[in-house]
């Protein structure tokens, strides 16, 4: 029988929990879920102002991403600031964390369905970057949440935490071929700079 990540994290997860102390502290679980749930809120509403946008300007659209974004790292400052899950905890995680993935899966989706729209608007860069910030922004609270968990689950729980950012991954690399060619060609100059610069000599 063929296991999902869910289900081998979960067994991973209450093996972990047999093998631990009986005494569980379980009161940072409530900080990481409403860390989530406080994000899901944002996806949802940034989902709203997709599914509204029929062209034109994306101001809207625009707001939702950046409160997005303020969110997740509001979120990934309060879990930094929370104390570590113990195996009691961690089995909490997967079931808010596979939710939160599934919204912004959806929302990635409708975007990329927007996507000539958005284009045609002169937003395909503005977009691209938008969603290249909420992706290193996931990334480091699923690294924090990971950071968390008992060593010995950790493996398993970023395979878990890591689908938050990999779902934004998806509309990334939609919207890839939108990215700044202004910015692509001045990281060149300065490369090409840097080598042609000559070398000081200490006397």
């Amino acid at each position: 029988m063929k296991l999902s990540i869910f289900s081998v994290l979960t067994l991973g997860l209450a093996a972990g929990t047999l093998a631990a102390p009986t005494q569980v502290q379980e009161r940072d679980l409530p900080t990481v879920t409403g860390v989530l749930s406080g994000i899901g809120t944002k996806v949802d509403a940034l989902g709203s102002a997709i599914n509204a946008y029929n062209g034109g300007d994306v101001s809207k659209v625009q707001a939702a991403s950046n409160n997005l974004v303020t969110a997740i790292n509001d979120g990934n400052t309060k879990v930094s600031g929370s104390g570590a899950l113990s195996s009691g905890d961690a089995l909490g995680l997967p079931g808010p964390v596979n939710d939160l993935k599934t919204k912004i899966t959806t929302v990635v989706s409708n975007l990329d369905k927007k996507k000539a729209e958005i284009v045609k608007a002169g937003k395909g860069a503005q977009t691209y970057n938008d969603l290249t910030q909420q992706k290193a922004a996931a990334k480091k609270l699923s690294d924090t949440i990971v950071s968390k968990v008992p060593q010995n689950l950790q493996s398993l729980a970023s395979n878990i935490a890591g689908g938050i950012s990999d779902a934004i991954a998806v509309g990334v690399k939609d919207f890839a071929d939108q990215a700044p060619k202004k910015r692509e060609a001045e990281a060149e100059a300065e490369a090409e700079t840097f080598q042609a610069a000559p070398v000081a000599v200490a006397v």
